[in-house]
C-alpha cells in the first residue's frame, strides 16, 4: 500500500510474492543491484516504461539459475539497451551501414555499433564469436543463449560491448557496474 505525504510516497505495506530466490553471494547480489539500478534509471518518476518490469523479473529469474551471474546481466542488458533504442548496430558498420563481413570488428559506442575496416578509427577489433553471440542475444533466443559454452575471456568482451554501450547513452555512471568492475579488478 503506498500513500501520500507531502510529496513523498511512503509504503506503508508490502507483501512477498512466491518467487525463485536469489543466492546471498556478492558477485550475484551485485549482479542483481545491476539489474534493479539499471530499471530504476529506465523508469523515470511515475512514468513506467513497457516491458521493464518483465524484462526485470525474468533477469532477476534467470540470474537465480544461471551458475553464472555475468551471463544473465549481460542478457539483460542487451534487452533493456533494445528496450531504450540504445541496442548497438551488430550486422553493417555503424557508420556507413554496409553488412559486417565475417570477422572481428572494431566497436564504436559513439557510432553505435560495429565498424567495418573502412571506417574503423583504430580501436581494438571485438572478436568474431563475441559478436555472434551479441547477436543471439540481440534476437532474444535465450534458450539456445543458455546452452552457449562462453568462457570468461569471451564473456569479457561481451560485457565491455554492452556497458561501453549503456555509459556512452547514459548521462552518469551505474554504481553498481562500477562496483562490479572495481570487485573484478581486484580478483
Amino acid at each position: 500500500m503506498l500513500r501520500k505525504l507531502g510529496q513523498l510516497d511512503v509504503v506503508a505495506q508490502v507483501e512477498r510474492l512466491p518467487g525463485t530466490r536469489i543466492a546471498g553471494e556478492v558477485e550475484r547480489m551485485s549482479h542483481a543491484a545491476l539489474i534493479a539500478e539499471l530499471a530504476e534509471r529506465v523508469c523515470e518518476d511515475r512514468h513506467p516504461v513497457d516491458g521493464v518490469y518483465e524484462l526485470t523479473v525474468t533477469a532477476l529469474e534467470e540470474l537465480a539459475r544461471e551458475s553464472d551471474p555475468r551471463r544473465a546481466s549481460a542478457y539483460f542488458l542487451t534487452a533493456a539497451l533494445e528496450l531504450l533504442g540504445y541496442a548497438p548496430q551488430l550486422s553493417v558498420c555503424a557508420s556507413c551501414e554496409k553488412p559486417l563481413p565475417a570477422k572481428p570488428a572494431a566497436f564504436s559506442p559513439s557510432a553505435g555499433g560495429f565498424l567495418c575496416d573502412r571506417d574503423d578509427l583504430g580501436m581494438p577489433p571485438t572478436s568474431l564469436a563475441a559478436i555472434k553471440v551479441l547477436r543471439l542475444m540481440a534476437a532474444g533466443d535465450l534458450q539456445t543463449y543458455r546452452r552457449l559454452k562462453i568462457d570468461d575471456a569471451l564473456m569479457t568482451e561481451i560485457e565491455h560491448v554492452l556497458t561501453t554501450q549503456l555509459e556512452h547513452h547514459l548521462d552518469r555512471r551505474l554504481k553498481s557496474l562500477q562496483f562490479l568492475h572495481d570487485m573484478r579488478a581486484r580478483s
